[in-house]
């Protein structure tokens, strides 16, 4: 009987496995940084220090070096990247109060605030000191919000920092709008209950052949009428409808009564600067300590609350 030849074991075939798909696109970036040495935006942003959304602003605003790439929604940006004007967070300055022969003053020491915002929109962050010098430290990334906030400060001789970050969408709508919001609220907690202010102010103020006329009542109504003339123009980066509402914003968080109507104008930025610098002179008159009031809440019914 002859015995049956066996082959050697052959191994077993099987088809190769298609690699899942995130790893696949792994190992293409990995490819790809290799050639162009390109990185993620949040990986970048890790190595930085920075958050993503902070990195993304900058490469939006083009303030890095290096390069960068879009592909779909996300940013790849090269390994040297690096920012050329960050962002400093600044620490408002201290004010000495006067001597004690005030007692008004006494009684209303510390009338500064801050406050913070973040959504999935912005982060913002508002402070301001009634008792400033005019100082301003504005970093919102928009040129023309910046000015005009430095005008609110300078001639409202109140000290006003803000740091914001939104989300980069080119009509500005989500950061403006949080800027005012959260300057409202600073606003309205720096004044408190209102102890020793004058609590109205009132200003008309001129800028070339703009004139602007703004009156307040930081008295807790928060109401806001803007006939600033600036429908369908441009003031730098911002629309003249978003400056309208950034006022009506910050009255209302504010507590604020506000009027502001121009006069008359051409100029769409003459406008504009004119009626910050008006609300300016009027909120210094509405939160100045009357000296006759002798520390007293500025309402018959005993709070602006």
């Amino acid at each position: 009987m002859v015995d049956e030849q066996t082959s050697p074991a052959q191994p077993e075939q099987t088809e190769p496995q298609p690699q899942p798909r995130r790893r696949r696109r792994q190992r293409r970036i990995h490819r790809q940084r290799g050639a162009g040495d390109m990185m993620s935006l949040a990986d970048r942003a890790k190595d930085l220090g920075l958050t993503t959304a902070s990195l993304r602003r900058y490469v939006n605003l083009g303030l890095v070096t290096g390069s960068t790439e879009k592909r779909g929604n996300r940013i790849y940006v090269s390994a040297d990247t690096v920012v050329t004007s960050p962002r400093v967070r600044v620490k408002m300055p201290e004010v000495a109060m006067a001597p004690a022969a005030a007692p008004a003053l006494a009684a209303v020491a510390g009338r500064s605030a801050t406050i913070a915002r973040q959504t999935r929109e912005t982060n913002v962050t508002v402070a301001v000191n009634l008792d400033g010098q005019g100082q301003c430290q504005a970093q919102t990334g928009d040129g023309m919000l910046n000015h005009l906030l430095a005008q609110l400060s300078r001639h409202g001789m109140i000290d006003v920092m803000v740091d914001a970050v939104d989300d980069g969408l080119p009509d500005n709508h989500h950061l403006v709008e949080d800027v005012g919001i959260a300057l409202g609220r600073a606003l309205r907690q720096a004044i408190g209950d209102g102890a020793g202010i004058r609590r109205m102010g009132s200003a008309i103020v001129p800028l070339d052949e703009a004139l602007a006329l703004v009156a307040v009542d930081v008295g807790g109504r928060g109401y806001a009428v803007v006939d600033a003339k600036l429908e369908g123009a441009r003031v730098g980066s911002l629309s003249g409808e978003l400056i309208a509402h950034f006022l009506e914003r910050m009255a209302i968080e504010g507590g604020i009564n506000l009027h502001v109507q121009v006069l008359r104008g051409n100029d769409p930025h003459h406008k504009a600067e004119a009626v910050f610098k008006a609300l300016a002179r009027s909120l210094r008159a509405a939160v100045e300590l009357d000296p006759r009031a002798d520390g007293a809440v500025p309402s018959t019914k005993g709070t602006i609350g």
